[in-house]
């Protein structure tokens, strides 16, 4: 056997280990392995051109002066290279799904209801919370591959599962054709595909279902200062859209946004018309950020009459690097279907102050909000209705959160449950929530 035969012999070898999947490997070669297998590939070839009483030395045809006669190392290395570039320009799709990010959550809590009541309920949580229960809250996975600059794709999948999902039925969101499709939905919290149109420095284009830009608050609750969300987050302010955003950063210190959805928590729209978004978002310096928010529609049901309007602020300011200052405020309106009725007006304000140890690992975040419903539209009842939350947060690990957490809840009606089946006009609930993250880069 020839030396050039042996060599080819050999890198075929190779080239097969090397393509096939990974999980038939159960591990990655590193590239330790890789010069190991190398080094066997050479005696290999020795011992092949031994049996065929080739010697070592020899060729089957001349070399050029001064070339060795056995393949080097750094040649074979360069063949090895030569494959793995073929393979990625054959298989452009896998390359795209091997840089996603898989990351998700394991969140629990045990709350407890000073009223104590019947069911069990915490009254005026837009999520699901429980008294004295301990309770899975949710679990979720998600896929990201974010863009990478202009004439990038990416996307994104996250799956949620339990009572915090359970919650998107509600508000706003109405059945279609008096049927309620969101029961798969309301697991899907995003799905969409993203690019990145050379637009100067890069405008992005997200096409599918995305949670609100609308707040200062976000669904998972490991990433608020508070575990409990407020009631800007619950009753304020939308969940989620589906549609199409267009963000585009002009500056390091100017961040523009455009929506254009089927309106507030609508998987499905529920009539022809459809909900227009802009956000802008300056920050004049790093301790320093104010993000102005619109949105508004036809979001009366299955007519285009009535439009509902929302603005929406938040200041983000960084006094130093253990103080923390955040404040929420909304204004909202809905046009009724019938010009007679009234308006339905909301008025909010949320603000929070966060006090955290140098290593992360300890903060305490206090926070007071006040919401005006003037015709119990986004609530259910007209009312004035107040929070006053305290949080302690400690990380035994990044990522890993414990809040212990102790809300007031209070309003000028009596809208809390009891344990006597009446109601109060104010609550107390302590509760302990964990969440566990974990993913790429994390333990």
């Amino acid at each position: 056997m020839s030396v050039a035969l042996a060599r080819q012999f050999a890198c075929l070898l190779l080239c097969l280990s090397l393509l096939l999947p990974q999980g038939l490997l159960a591990q990655t070669v590193s590239t330790a392995q890789l010069m190991e297998t190398i080094k066997k590939l050479e005696a290999r070839i020795a011992e092949l051109e031994a049996k065929a009483g080739a010697p070592t030395a020899a060729v089957a045809v001349a070399p050029a002066a001064g070339a060795s006669a056995e393949p080097s190392v750094a040649e074979m290395k360069k063949d090895i290279d030569e494959i793995k570039k073929q393979q990625a320009e054959a298989a452009p799709t896998l390359n795209f799904f091997k840089s996603t990010q898989v990351s998700g959550y394991v969140d629990a809590y045990y709350g407890y209801n000073a009223n104590r009541p019947a069911d069990q309920s915490v009254s005026f949580r837009g999520m699901n919370f429980n008294h004295n229960s301990f309770q899975f809250s949710a679990a979720k996975l998600s896929f990201n591959r974010p863009t990478n600059g202009p004439g990038s794709l990416g996307y994104r999948l996250d799956l949620i599962y339990g009572p915090l999902a359970d919650s998107f039925k509600i508000p706003f969101e109405l059945p279609v054709d008096g049927r309620s499709r969101d029961s798969l939905q309301r697991n899907i919290l995003n799905a969409y595909a993203s690019y990145t149109a050379p637009v100067g420095n890069g405008l992005t284009f997200d096409v599918g279902k995305f949670t609100t830009f609308i707040g200062a608050e976000v669904f998972d609750t490991i990433d608020n200062w508070n575990y409990q969300q407020g009631i800007m987050f619950s009753y304020a302010q939308p969940y989620y859209h589906t549609g199409v955003r267009m963000s585009y950063a002009a500056s390091d210190k100017v961040g523009l946004g455009l929506f254009l959805v089927n309106g507030w928590n609508n998987s499905f729209d529920q009539n022809t018309g459809k909900s227009v978004g802009f956000a802008l978002t300056l920050t004049p310096s790093s301790k320093f950020q104010i993000i102005q928010n619109y949105l508004g529609g036809p979001e009366n049901g299955i007519s285009n009459t009535g439009w509902r309007h929302l603005y929406d602020g938040v200041i983000n300011a960084t006094v130093n690097k253990n103080v923390a200052l955040r404040f929420n405020y909304d204004i909202g309106a809905n046009r009724p279907l019938v010009s007679s009725d009234p308006n339905a007006n909301w008025r909010g304000i949320a603000s929070s102050i966060r006090f955290s140890r140098s290593d992360g690992k300890v903060a305490f975040a206090p926070r007071f909000e006040y919401l005006y419903d003037n015709t119990g539209f986004a609530t259910g009842v007209r009312q004035g209705l107040k929070t006053l939350t305290l949080t302690n947060e400690y990380r035994l690990r990044p990522n890993f959160s414990t809040k212990l957490e102790y809300r007031y809840d209070f309003s000028d009606q009596k809208v809390f449950k009891n344990r006597a089946g009446m109601f109060s006009n104010r609550q107390n609930v302590f509760l302990v929530g964990l969440v566990y993250s974990f993913g790429i880069g994390k333990e």
